[in-house]
């Protein structure tokens, strides 16, 4: 006999517009500002965790455009003279509502962009045109008949000011503007306009009723979950047993909601103090601008030509970023080997730059110099390959005699065991700009002719590449010497972290190539940046909980220790220097910890300081937070009540906190099987924010050997013995979670798991797991949810969907449910 409680998600959604809405959300460059608070591994999108969330809530028999639309996937539609026009940008925030209608008021703005909309639909059916010309074929395709409808001109004539058009509220179509970038890619045309219409679904802000309903997720790490259960109105439970994802559900959760945008200012002010305390210090060892390199000046004086007298002014550069290469001593010849696995510095269209290695040509112990250089269309002004490298799949070679060196002889070298003696970081590049003016045809500077910077010359960014020169080299053994001084103050104190790397799947990789310290995971010069920066945030730390009492303070503390850990993932021998993009990638792009062969470190101080972006980017973030979480701050900020929200640190085997029968929904993300190495990895940040932290959060960082990894659900090889027994042991610990999760349930309550892995190991032990615990598998549906694009995923045989699985108690099928209302 079916039951009378069935869920949407037991039934089936519109599973192709959550992916699509995802898979924009995950690929455009645009993440949600939970994403970017701070690192945390496979963290969920916000779109399919909402999805999920409501799916499980809803009654089998709801309106799917309803549930794409709560989703926020939703547009605004004016109707002129009967047609549809799909309203965006400011012209949303002009709708009014009159009557209990809402309707669009026109003016002179909104006719302005009613004209513009009618270019756009001409601009469509031109290109529409071309693509029909070219393949006449394609006039019968679906998304080119859908297309040309779209395009209709709007009917005229057009509304006169002062009067109004109706405004409907209707459901977006991800899968449509996506199915319609395809194609227009594959023809080689440029979509216009905005595909889509609306923005994007996870920025939708409503004012939620509260919903009486008690969410848990039981594995909440970087808490998409209870972030969107939250902002649905529900009472949220979070536990989570990694202390560096607990700490980041505070800052996500609590602190957003509870202080809101009046916390952007203290965060700001205490980080700029922060600086304050440690530009002086750092300044000497990163020397931030400099005459420009003599190919550059000779630019620079060819395109000053007309109006030299500008040259002084303009023969200044600022650096931005360092990049350094391993270097091993040749065995054959004794000749210093630089290991780069490419000598690209860029590959950006119009951008492209290379490094060559120049040798003194002596049969022995011969020494190298670096050359950059401009490439066009892959090749140097001298016919260089800067795709060529002098390591491959862990084989070096030699630049002087062409000899392979083996990758057990490098190894050695990284440890300090080899008698052709140690490797070591050879800055090889540097990455500056410099400002030239932007000239008019008689070669002259163009100058503003109004406003705040009248009179002054315009300019354009020029970015280039450079050898290091002497006082580059300089400035590294002067940060080395100033920390060999600082090292006894700073470790008697207990500032670095020289806690050793524990081995495991991951970090046995620092440990091989001679890493084994937390510590040894930067350079002399890195090392000493981050130690300062934590001295001054310690420093500051009884000024700021003073002035802003315990719970506003901690919270502060919190956000700048987040803004150090940026500091420490784009900062560290671990990030890669992206050539495609000419950018710096952090250092978990790929979820390990494997060997850079070349990676790039930030210059620390100055106008392009990374500290300073460090707290640029988590004032950002938390801004965004707080704007997405402002009906809840409203609601239960510091003065309007308690905030429906517990976080619990701890196993989710067992989770005495929450009451047996006392849940409504399980939701959970489950850890996903041998991926994810979360308490290898997330050890980097454990140990600096120990720190800190631990005064402020008593019982979280009281492991000195860092994160519990014991009892955490991953399959672990290098913890549990062999893969056959990591396997057994991830079915064991998945088990007893779903085994507690079946006690806190209400019998009519449903859980539903969000789980991606490619492996039928891990989908066989999740799978038992759930089902030798109690439970019944009610419904599977997949959902396009994996970034197409990002360095983890690209070129692997990655999962490209997730699979949303619905689970109900075995022996329990009570006629009537407590559903969402």
């Amino acid at each position: 006999m079916e039951r009378d409680d069935v869920r949407l998600i037991e039934r089936g959604f519109p599973c192709h517009q959550v992916g699509a809405e995802t898979q924009r959300e995950r690929d455009t460059g645009k993440a949600p500002p939970t994403h970017r608070l701070h690192v945390w591994w496979a963290r969920r999108p916000l779109t399919p965790s909402r999805a999920a969330l409501i799916a499980s809530l809803d009654r089998a028999d709801t309106d799917p455009e309803l549930f794409v639309r709560e989703l926020g996937i939703e547009h605004a539609q004016a109707l002129v003279n009967g047609e549809v026009w799909i309203l965006n940008g400011d012209l949303l925030k002009r709708i009014e509502c009159r009557g209990g209608r809402e309707v669009l008021p026109v003016d002179a703005k909104a006719l302005r962009a009613l004209e513009k909309e009618q270019e756009r639909r001409g601009e469509n059916r031109d290109l529409i045109q071309q693509i029909k010309t070219k393949d006449a074929r394609l006039a019968m395709d679906p998304v080119i008949r859908r297309w040309e409808v779209e395009s209709r001109p709007l009917p005229k004539p057009w509304p006169k000011e002062g009067g109004v058009l109706e405004v409907q509220r209707r459901m977006g179509d991800p899968a449509w503007a996506k199915e319609k970038m395809v194609f227009t890619k594959a023809h080689n045309v440029r979509f216009p306009g905005d595909a889509y219409g609306y923005d994007r679904a996870f920025s939708s802000i409503s004012d939620t009723e509260p919903s009486g309903l008690t969410v848990l997720d039981p594995t909440a790490g970087g808490g998409s979950i209870p972030f969107e259960a939250l902002r649905l109105g529900h009472k949220v439970i979070a536990n989570e047993l990694n202390p560096v994802a607990t700490t980041i559900l505070y800052a996500t959760l609590e602190y957003p909601a509870h202080f809101g945008m009046s916390l952007v200012e203290d965060i700001s002010a205490w980080g700029h103090k922060l600086l304050e305390i440690a530009d002086p210090a750092l300044s000497p060892y990163h020397p931030d601008s400099g005459a420009l390199p003599l190919e550059e000046q000779n630019i620079l004086r060819k395109a000053l030509a007309k109006c030299p007298e500008h040259f002084d002014v303009f023969n200044k550069e600022q650096v931005l970023d360092y990049i350094h290469a391993r270097q091993v001593t040749c065995p054959h010849c004794g000749g210093e080997a630089p290991l780069l696995n490419t000598c690209y510095l860029s590959k950006e269209d119009g951008e492209q730059w290379g490094v060559r290695v120049v040798t003194d040509r002596k049969p022995r112990n011969g020494k190298v110099r670096f050359e950059t250089y401009r490439a066009v269309k892959g090749k140097g002004p001298n016919g260089e390959d800067p795709d060529m490298g002098s390591v491959d799949q862990a084989v070096g070679q030699c630049v002087h005699c062409r000899q392979a060196i083996d990758g057990d002889e490098i190894k050695r070298q990284a440890r300090g065991e080899s008698q052709h003696g140690t490797w070591k970081d050879r800055l090889y590049a540097v990455v500056a700009v410099r400002y030239e003016p932007v000239l008019d045809k008689s070669g002259k500077p163009v100058r503003y002719a109004s406003g705040g910077r009248k009179g002054e010359i315009k300019t354009r960014k020029v970015r280039f590449f450079r050898p290091p020169n002497e006082r580059d080299l300089k400035a590294l053994e002067a940060a080395e010497k100033r920390l060999q001084e600082k090292w006894p103050e700073w470790d008697t104190q207990g500032l670095i972290p020289t806690e050793k790397i524990p081995e495991g799947q991951k970090t046995s990789e620092p440990l091989r190539y001679g890493m084994p310290r937390w510590c040894d995971m930067f350079t002399p010069r890195q090392l000493l940046g981050h130690v300062t920066l934590v001295e001054g945030l310690n420093r500051l730390k009884p000024e700021i909980v003073a002035e802003l009492r315990k719970e506003r303070g901690k919270a502060v503390v919190t956000y700048l220790q987040f803004a150090i850990d940026k500091g420490l993932d784009y900062n560290t021998r671990q990030t890669m220097w992206h050539a495609n993009r000419g950018v710096i990638a952090h250092a978990f792009t790929r979820h390990d910890f494997s060997l850079k062969w070349t990676f790039g470190e930030m210059i620390f101080t100055g106008p392009n300081s990374g500290a300073a972006w460090g707290v640029a980017q988590v004032v950002d973030a938390y801004r965004a937070i707080a704007e997405l979480v402002e009906s809840l701050h409203k609601k239960y900020g510091a003065s309007n009540g308690k905030l429906p929200l517990k976080i619990v640190n701890g196993t989710a085997a067992y989770m005495p906190q929450v009451e047996t029968g006392s849940v409504d929904l399980i939701c959970m993300d489950p850890p996903y099987y041998d991926n994810v190495q979360y308490g290898e990895l997330s050890d980097f940040f454990y140990q600096w924010q120990r720190r800190t932290l631990k005064d402020l959060y008593p019982g979280l960082f009281s492991r000195s050997l860092g994160v519990n990894t014991r009892d955490e659900a991953v399959a672990n090889p290098v913890r549990d013995g062999s893969r056959i027994q990591a396997k057994d042991a991830y079915k064991r610990i998945m088990g007893e979670i779903f085994a507690e999760c079946l006690r806190v349930l209400k019998d009519d309550g449903i859980m539903t798991l969000m789980f991606t892995h490619k492996s039928l190991d891990a989908w066989e032990s999740l799978t038992r797991s759930i089902i030798e615990n109690g439970w019944m598998i009610t419904s599977t549906f997949p959902v396009e949810s994996e970034p197409t694009e990002d360095i983890h995923h690209k070129d692997i045989a990655a999962a490209a969907s997730s699979i949303f699985i619905a689970c109900r108690k075995r022996w329990n099928a009570p006629k009537t449910a407590r559903l969402r209302k």
